[in-house]
């Protein structure tokens, strides 16, 4: 099977409005996830087949895919090779529906998914209106973060002059900081990351990273019965009963919860009253503890204690309208475990010991086994910290006040400019790390770009991990208690059955779908688009890696057989097809038993067969 040659985005999405740019991003990933096998039942058709484009300004030679089998026309979708990621994306729009005389120009998203949910049944059909009403909520909440971070970064020109983030005071500033700058980058793959759906623009600015507010929370009083509490590592300023306007005597029998404003606001009475607590539960009358949002949105740091952060349920949707950001009362004390377990492994590793880092997540709470009350406390080793600038690896692609990307930063500051021995680094620590957990460990962590920090110090050249918020991976238990019997006694009791499975495709493909794709692709398509270093170069570099770290896991007599073969010498790579698993199919339909972790193997192999041209 022949790949397709690489042909990155072309300028034309630089300069999209709000409208177009979000309908591009779409119809891309209606492409790669295959949506109602538009590319694997579609026709790539060129001049000679191709529609009456009279009305049109579409180029000659234009490669069209032509789609006839869903309903009663035609789409015909301007096209071009890619290999990053799919084998087709979107050249330009417009899209065309029907043919010869009768030709339809489709500009937006709206007319476009009519095409998409012809045919299906009513249930079937409202994931796509579903998805046109988070369509509208990404544009109109990209338009308002793009103004405010023009206003920031003005803001930060005149101010700050020719600084740079890691210029900032403290670590936690340096960041804060980077988390802004990471919040206002695209998810690579989802279409609508930037709908937080349940958050108006109003909302954006009170609660959201972009705009970096602060407030204080809420707190509810809880029956002691219904409250269970995880681990004792409270941060100062903890408030008590009196401090938020209640009487100590109710501490007695009850506890206290926080509560984020806007579920306070705008949930909490129909959630009590669903829950049937709504007379076992009292609203304390004052606010307590003041937080910033960090990317994650749902966890708040401290203000005054920023060593500590908080992370809170919050009743809104992102990457998908069945990702509602509660929390999982199981996640408190399996994501401890797993902790637990990497911290464990990491003392066993030489070459990890010093280079990876965890947060402390042991403290946390729930009431009555609901997702919507509770919280887990994380704690950063500030002592590892406060020289250093931390950012998460989602901040690398996003663009700085001064102009560059936050990886061209990292470069100048950190590297003298050698955006090489950069990338040789974060390649060599971040392959060594999960493909040792994957093959000897059996452990795939979801540490995507937001929960994978980089450590970076001025006087200390190593580069570092930090990983936090590791509640959903998957870990083979029975290689774990077969090789690892005393690791093995540490996650014995995860109370979620989905992270324990009993082979290595699982953790293929998290390994695929996460480590290789969210936090090295994508950083390669980053900088490869700042010219300096070729793209197949990058990926020759990444190839290289993982053969280096599998043929030195095999020289210590672990098996990657499989491993090498599924990464390396396949023709096609695992994909999540995040958009169909979390908005468009229910999951009776795709049978995945969690909406972020729904595969197919439609991406094109970018690590084969690769030219390693020089940089």
């Amino acid at each position: 099977m022949n790949l397709p040659t690489v042909i990155y985005q072309t300028e034309w999405t630089e300069t999209l409005n709000d409208t177009d740019y979000i309908c591009q991003r779409v119809v891309d990933t209606l492409l790669r996830e295959d949506v109602r096998q538009c590319v694997s039942n579609g026709h790539i058709v060129t001049d000679s087949a191709q529609p009456n484009i009279t009305k049109t300004e579409l180029a000659t030679g234009q490669i069209w895919l032509r789609i006839d089998h869903i309903g009663n026309d035609k789409l015909w979708i301007p096209v071009k090779h890619c290999a990053y990621m799919q084998s087709w994306q979107l050249s330009q729009l417009p899209l065309l529906r029907g043919d010869s005389s009768n030709i339809k120009l489709l500009n937006t998203v709206e007319e476009i998914l009519s095409f998409f949910r012809q045919g299906l049944n009513d249930d079937q059909a409202q994931g796509y209106f579903d998805f046109e009403f988070e369509c509208k909520a990404a544009t109109e909440h990209r338009s308002a973060c793009e103004k405010e971070r023009s206003n920031w970064f003005a803001d930060w020109r005149s101010s700050m002059l020719n600084t740079c983030g890691a210029d900032l005071p403290t670590w936690h500033q340096r960041l804060q900081h980077y988390d802004r700058l990471a919040a206002f980058q695209d998810h690579p793959f989802y279409p609508t990351a930037r709908a937080k759906l349940g958050f108006n623009v109003n909302d954006l600015a009170q609660y959201a990273p972009e705009f970096q507010p602060e407030f204080e929370l809420h707190w509810l009083a809880v029956p002691k019965e219904l409250y269970s509490q995880q681990g004792d590592n409270l941060p100062q300023g903890w408030p008590d009963f009196a401090e938020v306007g209640l009487t100590m005597q109710l501490a007695e029998t009850h506890a206290l919860v926080p509560v984020h404003p806007f579920v306070w606001k705008n949930n909490l009475d129909e959630l009590l009253n669903n829950s049937g607590l709504t007379n076992q539960c009292v609203r304390a009358p004052k606010t307590s503890m003041l937080v910033e949002p960090t990317l994650s949105v749902r966890t708040l740091a401290l203000c005054e204690e920023p060593t500590w952060h908080i992370k809170v349920p919050l009743t809104i949707r992102t990457l998908g309208g069945r990702n509602i950001r509660t929390i999982k009362p199981s996640t408190i004390a399996d994501g401890h475990r797993i902790q637990t377990l990497l911290g464990k492994i990491i003392e066993n590793e030489p070459a990890l010991r010093h280079s990876v880092l965890l947060s402390a997540e042991d403290t946390g709470a729930h009431v009555a086994q609901k997702n919507f009350l509770g919280f887990i406390i994380r704690r950063y080793p500030v002592d590892q910290l406060q020289a250093s600038s931390m950012m998460p690896v989602a901040a690398l692609a996003a663009k700085t006040p001064t102009g560059q990307l936050v990886v061209e930063e990292v470069c100048e500051r950190f590297y003298k400019g050698d955006r090489n021995r950069f990338v040789e680094e974060y390649l060599t620590l971040t392959l060594n790390l999960h493909l040792t957990l994957w093959i000897r460990y059996g452990i795939a962590l979801e540490s995507n770009q937001q929960n994978s920090m980089l450590v970076l110090q001025d006087n200390l050249p190593q580069l570092r991990l930090l990983l936090k918020d590791n509640d959903a991976a998957r870990i083979n238990g029975a290689l774990l208690e077969r090789r690892w019997p005393d690791l093995a006694t540490t996650i014995k009791h995860l109370e979620d059955k989905r992270i324990q499975v009993n082979d290595e495709l699982p953790l293929a493909q998290m390994f695929t779908t996460i480590t290789l794709q969210l936090n090295i692709a994508a950083l390669v398509e980053a900088i490869a688009a700042l010219s300096e270093l070729k793209s197949e170069y990058l990926y020759g570099r990444v190839r290289d890696q993982i053969a280096q770290v599998l043929n030195r896991l095999e020289a210590e007599s672990e098996d990657v057989m499989f491993a090498r073969r599924i990464l390396l010498e396949e023709d096609w790579l695992y994909i999540k097809y995040l958009l169909v698993a979390a908005t468009l199919v229910d999951k009776q339909t795709t049978g995945a038993s969690d909406v972020n972790k729904y595969y197919g193997s439609t991406a094109p192999n970018f690590l084969r067969k690769l030219r390693h041209e020089p940089y």
